[in-house]
C-alpha cells in the first residue's frame, strides 16, 4: 500500500513538475503570454491607485544580488509548488471546466499563503502582505502563472511572469525587500 502511494507520488512528480521544469518557455505557444499585458494593467492600476507602488528606484549597494536571489524564492520555489505540483499538466486536456478549477484552486492556495505566511513566519510582512490591493494583485499574478503555466506545459512560463513581476517591485516601485532586510 504505502509503496503503491509512493510510486504514485513519484510518477505525479516526474509527468508534472520535473516535467513543466524540462519544457522549454520559448517553444510556449503565444497565448501562454496572454493574459501577461492584463495582469500588468491590473497590477499597476491597482498598485499605483493604492499607493502600494510608489516609483521609488532601491539604490542598496547589495541590489545587483535580488534578482539571482528572488529568482530563486519566491520565484522558482512558489511556482513549483502552487504551479508545477497543485495543477496537473495535463489539464488542458480535459476542457475549460477543468482548466477553471486547476488555476482557480492554485491561485486561491497561492494567496492565502501570503497572508499566512506573513501571520507565521514573517509578522514584518503583515503590513503589505494583508492589504487588499496586494492581495488583488497576487489573485491577478496566480491567475496569470496558473493559465501561462496550462498553456505552455512549461513550469519556465510562470516562473519567468512571476521574477519579472517581483523583480520590478522590489527594484522600482518600492516594495518590501525582505532579502536586504535580513
Amino acid at each position: 500500500m504505502v509503496s503503491s502511494v509512493v510510486r504514485r507520488i513519484k510518477i505525479y512528480l516526474q509527468t508534472n513538475l520535473l516535467a513543466g521544469l524540462r519544457t522549454s518557455p520559448f517553444k510556449a505557444p503565444l497565448r501562454a503570454w496572454l493574459l501577461l499585458p492584463f495582469y500588468a494593467v491590473i497590477a499597476l492600476a491597482v498598485g499605483f491607485g493604492s499607493e502600494l507602488f510608489q516609483f521609488e528606484p532601491l539604490t542598496s549597494r547589495m541590489a545587483f544580488l535580488l534578482p539571482f536571489t528572488l529568482f530563486v524564492f519566491p520565484s522558482l520555489l512558489e511556482e513549483a509548488f502552487f504551479r508545477g505540483l497543485l495543477i496537473p499538466r495535463d489539464t488542458a486536456d480535459h476542457g475549460r471546466k477543468r482548466i477553471i478549477l486547476a488555476v482557480g484552486g492554485s491561485a486561491l492556495f497561492f494567496v492565502i499563503w501570503h497572508p499566512l505566511g506573513a501571520l507565521t513566519i514573517n509578522p514584518g510582512a503583515s503590513q503589505i502582505f494583508l492589504d487588499p490591493a496586494f492581495l488583488l494583485i497576487v489573485t491577478a499574478l496566480g491567475i496569470t502563472c496558473g493559465y501561462g503555466y496550462v498553456v505552455s506545459k512549461s513550469l519556465w512560463v510562470p516562473v519567468l511572469i512571476h521574477w519579472l513581476t517581483v523583480v520590478a517591485w522590489v527594484l522600482l516601485l518600492g516594495g518590501r525587500n525582505l532579502i536586504l532586510e535580513l
